[in-house]
């Protein structure tokens, strides 16, 4: 099932125009993302950038980095928008399969912050269905499912919540 999600998804990107969803001048507000209505639509530019944000942030988090150079992928890390969670949903997998502490805690820790005020379900579903795919035998496994848990129980909560009312004044 996975590898037709993931089949489907790339397809999906395949056929995407290379467009930011913005108007020729710029003032045209991006479109929605196809997997998180609340989100704006990212280019592969920006997926490569935060990417490699959370690359180099792994790196200073296991040590690999060091002075200046892992001070500022800690910066670059904590100034990550909201948009870059489907990145940071992949670094969790790639940093939960080299079975390094620090940089999977981290970053589900992050993740986590962000997915408990979402009250997007499609984003929320995206989140429970891919955070740990691909990731076999880590020593995070029990976290992993701790964090799926959590978005498990947001999406019940934000489904079964009233519908917002907004009242006039009067």
């Amino acid at each position: 099932m996975t590898l037709w999600v993931s089949v489907t998804i790339f397809s999906l990107f395949a056929v995407m125009p290379p467009n930011d969803g913005r108007s020729p001048d710029g003032t045209t507000p991006r479109r929605p993302h196809p997997f998180a209505p609340s989100l704006p639509e990212t280019t592969s530019e920006e997926e490569k950038r935060f990417d490699q944000i959370i690359d180099r942030f792994i790196l200073a988090d296991t040590g690999r980095l060091s002075g200046p150079e892992a001070q500022q992928a800690i910066r670059d890390f904590d100034r990550l928008p909201p948009e870059a969670v489907f990145a940071l949903i992949r670094g969790l997998n790639r940093a939960a399969a080299i079975d390094h502490s620090c940089p999977a805690l981290q970053i589900s820790k992050r993740l986590a912050r962000q997915l408990r005020s979402s009250e997007d379900l499609e984003l929320l579903r995206f989140a429970r269905e891919n955070i740990g795919a691909g990731v076999v035998r880590s020593r995070h496994a029990d976290h992993i499912k701790d964090l799926r848990v959590a978005i498990s129980r947001r999406i019940t909560a934000v489904a079964n919540a009233p519908p917002a009312v907004i009242r006039e004044k009067r």
